[in-house]
């Protein structure tokens, strides 16, 4: 489909007052790997949605990630970010709890 169209059918569903999604693909890393049995997962979430919107979300659908309590980061596109950041479509979201080593 041309670009120029989807941006147009957008447009108009925001006129309409229809909330439009974004794709936002998360990768966990280290122990959330293991909290979650996933390395990444594709999510839906609201058009104007923050980091922290999305944490909500993440801590809902995967409860077991409440261990990590405040030591967990997250990364928006491979930069580690604050949770105010606000969400693209496409942006890549690392989950990264703290890893221990020498």
């Amino acid at each position: 489909m041309d670009k120029r169209r989807v941006g147009e059918a957008e447009e108009h569903e925001r006129h309409r007052g229809v909330k439009l999604s974004l794709n936002v693909r998360v990768l966990y890393f280290a122990s959330a790997q293991g909290l979650t049995n996933l390395q990444s997962e594709s999510m839906r979430i609201p058009e104007g949605s923050s980091l922290r919107d999305m944490i909500a979300e993440l801590l809902r659908l995967h409860p077991a990630l409440k261990s990590l309590g405040r030591t967990v980061r997250y990364s928006v596109n491979f930069e580690v970010a604050s949770e105010d950041a606000p969400l693209r479509d496409g942006d890549e979201v690392g989950v990264l709890p703290p890893v221990a080593g020498g």
